[in-house]
């Protein structure tokens, strides 16, 4: 009886590789959230291949609201909607999961890679935890780590390709593009991008190695560099928030869970600034 997890994102899907693609309401939007859907079922359908018991996905971009429940595999269950504690990786705290899948996933933020950023390309210039740089597979790993789930397999770009096998060497790697520029991209066919992801998800879930590799682990400390000196600013009158300096502020915290949090609540502030 394996239970699987799977987070899934949009910038790291074959195909994608422009900020409208991502972005609610305009027609390059409708096609890309396709070609997520069409990943995820191909992750869903390869751990239930492997040997899953239970497969539940985190819609994890933006609103967090772009799988079309009516266009996902019936077998899984899916997570949606935000603002949500844990972010990314909502619902891994509800039961015990075996593994972890990140489908779709970018670079971090001040890195190359297409769409390269972290939680919020407009407003954070580079996030660091205890003196790492950290992408939000980093961040989601840390907090999966905390409940024991280790990190099975990793899609995207090349960029976070080489990120993955420097930090998380017993995690597997699906590449479905090569950055050019971080708005450039030589992609996979998405059929192509589905059958390997769909093959590694299977062969992961054979495998089902249980090693924990979080790059960070806790007391945490977070040094924040935004875009701005105003967000700053805004983000200092948070309780518990250190100033650093024009553009950088710290925090401390105990789990990752907290981190993530605090992070989501800097996000939303962003957007009053935008």
């Amino acid at each position: 009886m394996m239970k699987v997890f799977i987070s899934a994102d949009i910038e790291g899907i074959a195909g994608v590789m422009r900020p409208e693609q991502c972005s609610p309401g305009t027609a390059e939007y409708q096609l890309a959230r396709a070609l997520m859907e069409q990943e995820v079922n191909a992750a869903i359908a390869g751990a239930f291949d492997g040997g899953a018991s239970e497969v539940v996905v985190a819609d994890s971009h933006a609103l967090m609201t772009n799988l079309r429940p009516a266009e996902i595999d019936p077998r899984a269950y899916l997570v949606q909607g935000k603002p949500r504690t844990l972010s990314m990786v909502e619902g891994l705290e509800q039961q015990a999961f075996d593994g972890l899948i990140f489908v779709g996933y970018h670079a971090a933020a001040s890195q190359k890679g297409v769409l390269a950023h972290t939680i919020n390309g407009r407003a954070f210039y580079k996030v660091t935890i205890n003196g790492e740089l950290m992408s939000e597979t980093d961040i989601h790993c840390a907090a999966a780590a905390e409940y024991q789930v280790p990190l099975w397999l990793v899609t995207g770009d090349n960029e976070l390709e080489r990120w993955v096998q420097q930090r998380y060497p017993a995690t597997e790697y699906v590449c479905v593009k090569r950055a050019i520029s971080q708005t450039t991209a030589q992609s996979l066919s998405p059929e192509g991008a589905q059958a390997q992801i769909r093959l590694a998800a299977k062969s992961v879930l054979e495998r089902h190695h249980q090693q924990l590799q979080p790059t960070v682990t806790a007391p945490y400390r977070l040094e924040l560099m935004v875009a701005k000196p105003v967000l700053a600013d805004l983000f200092s009158l948070v309780p518990a928030v250190e100033r650093l300096d024009a553009i950088t502020i710290a925090f401390e915290a105990g789990t990752m869970r907290e981190m993530i949090s605090l992070l989501s609540v800097l996000s939303y502030l962003a957007t009053t600034q935008s």
